[in-house]
């Protein structure tokens, strides 16, 4: 019992409450205006502040844009392909699979290959719901645009009411290097960019292509939001990773799903109110974030993939009059099919490992 009791005093003297409440009055705040905005395309105003908190070093104006406005600009690109060759989707794949393998080309460190999969997935999304569903698209890029602004507006809001040295993201941690004689500043060596070989590209397209594919000839709209664990694994060049990329994926997206439907049992059908429903969101949001401020490393990215897990459920499915139970849990059975996949395919991928 001593060794625990001082293990969590040293974890809560570790920790930055500083980062801790930023990230809990961002992603709560930017979430909850919807209960004010009422747009018909909820998942950006948790997809954006939790992108804010998880992926973004500078919180200026200008920086929160660098950082988001890729998402809605590669949107666009998408919708303009989609109301230009509509009436030939094997134009719109070939495009998409051109897109895919110059990204792919871009994207060879994996700081780029995680600034590429928001924006990807939106291509996904886009093209998907453009084909199969009744939704007015132009709807969807404006209250993508809203969602941004608000997001913009928030963390400013947090910056002006927090105010502070700004939490940085904490990337996996490197070997710390050997005590040396010299007081010498240290520089840090840049992550060396990936060499990227024709198989690796050609991976990537078949993957992303194949599933384009399927979803453009299948009106399964709701498994849209799976591509993402797909482009996640396809831009990993060795084994390890790939299986490390579909075990997070699990812990983070499947699981997810399963606390996204704990916290609505948790509610009994008391969401409505919206102190209580801001309240308990809120605490949900602290604790998760709690985990983040107190974790390093692959454990940290693995966390910050939970709370993206956590709360689109909740942001897609949760209404007034709906629990969204249902739709939940058929989004962590689905995700949970994609990762079999990709668990199965990799034989095929990397070959017979001896």
């Amino acid at each position: 019992m001593t060794t625990m009791t001082a293990r969590l005093q040293r974890r809560n003297a570790a920790i930055n409450w500083h980062q801790f409440a930023w990230i809990t009055a961002i992603v709560s705040l930017g979430m909850l205006a919807q209960l004010w905005l009422q747009l018909g395309v909820t998942a950006y105003l948790a997809l954006f502040p939790v992108m804010a908190v998880t992926a973004i070093n500078d919180f200026s104006v200008a920086g929160v844009l660098k950082g988001l406005l890729p998402v809605w600009l590669l949107a666009l690109l998408a919708l303009l392909v989609s109301e230009l060759f509509a009436a030939h989707p094997a134009v719109i794949w070939c495009i998409s699979v051109l897109l895919f393998d110059r990204i792919r080309c871009w994207a060879n460190t994996p700081a780029k290959i995680g600034a590429a999969m928001i924006p990807l997935l939106n291509w996904f999304l886009v093209v998907v719901f453009a084909q199969h569903s009744s939704i007015a698209m132009t709807d969807w890029l404006r209250d993508m645009a809203v969602s941004l602004v608000v997001t913009v507006m928030v963390v400013q809001l947090v910056r002006v009411l927090l105010p502070g040295s700004e939490p940085k993201v904490q990337r996996a941690a490197q070997p710390k290097p050997q005590p040396q004689a010299q007081t010498q500043p240290q520089i840090r060596p840049a992550v060396p960019a990936m060499t990227l070989t024709h198989r690796h590209r050609l991976v990537f397209v078949s993957l992303l292509g194949a599933g384009l594919a399927f979803m453009m000839m299948v009106d399964i709209v709701a498994a849209t939001f799976c591509m993402m664990p797909v482009i996640a694994a396809a831009a990993q060049t060795q084994q390890t990773n790939y299986q490390a990329v579909i075990r997070g994926c699990l812990q983070a997206h499947v699981g997810g799903c399963a606390v996204a439907l704990l916290f609505v049992a948790a509610l009994m059908g008391q969401h409505h109110h919206l102190l209580v429903y801001g309240v308990a969101l809120t605490a949900l949001v602290a604790l998760v974030a709690y985990w983040i401020c107190t974790s390093q490393g692959p454990i940290r990215a693995m966390h910050n993939q939970a709370m993206l897990g956590i709360m689109l459920p909740l942001q897609l499915y949760l209404g007034s009059t709906d629990l969204g139970l249902q739709d939940t849990f058929q989004r962590g059975g689905m995700m949970l099919f994609v990762l079999i996949l990709l668990l199965a395919c990799q034989g095929v991928i990397f070959g017979k490992q001896n």
